[in-house]
């Protein structure tokens, strides 16, 4: 893959196709509810960025934002753009950004999300894995908050 000819989008078009695809190579766990409820999000995310080599979509982040605050709910990167020796393999945690095009990704969608007047952003990650890539974008932990869920995907 040639890294510098990347492109990276805000709102792109990202076809159905190209975001399945993208699931199913980097072994992404919304494979598990099957490619037309995976690929619903396209329709329903608030800002979308994309990044392409080409036609093919190597990396997206999705946030939902209500006029204040934001969330990211997606940040999925291709592993062959994470580096060598991953932990996991799993293109929906980013373990490393040996390209920089995470970097890249996750610093147009805060600006964005700044521009629209986002004023608290948070996303989720997982303990011991993700924490130096989220932090380099300037993210911390939210000390003294608990996360709460019902968590009923198929996959879990």
């Amino acid at each position: 893959m040639k890294y510098n000819e990347i492109s990276v989008l805000i709102n792109p078009h990202i076809t159905s196709d190209q975001l399945w695809d993208f699931y199913v190579r980097n072994d992404i766990c919304e494979v598990g509810f099957g490619k037309e409820i995976a690929v619903k999000p396209l329709k329903h995310s608030s800002l979308i960025i994309g990044a392409f080599q080409d036609d093919k979509l190597v990396g997206i982040a999705r946030a939902m934002f209500d006029g204040l605050s934001a969330a990211v709910m997606e940040f999925c990167l291709d592993l062959e753009l994470q580096g060598d020796n991953l932990k996991y393999s799993n293109g929906s945690l980013i373990e490393k950004d040996d390209f920089g095009i995470g970097q890249k990704i996750g610093k147009m969608l805060i600006s964005e999300l700044r521009k629209m007047g986002a004023t608290f952003i948070d996303t989720y990650i997982v303990e011991n894995c993700e924490e130096k890539f989220y932090k380099s974008l300037g993210f911390g932990e939210n000390t003294g908050h608990l996360v709460y869920c019902i968590d009923e995907r198929p996959y879990v």
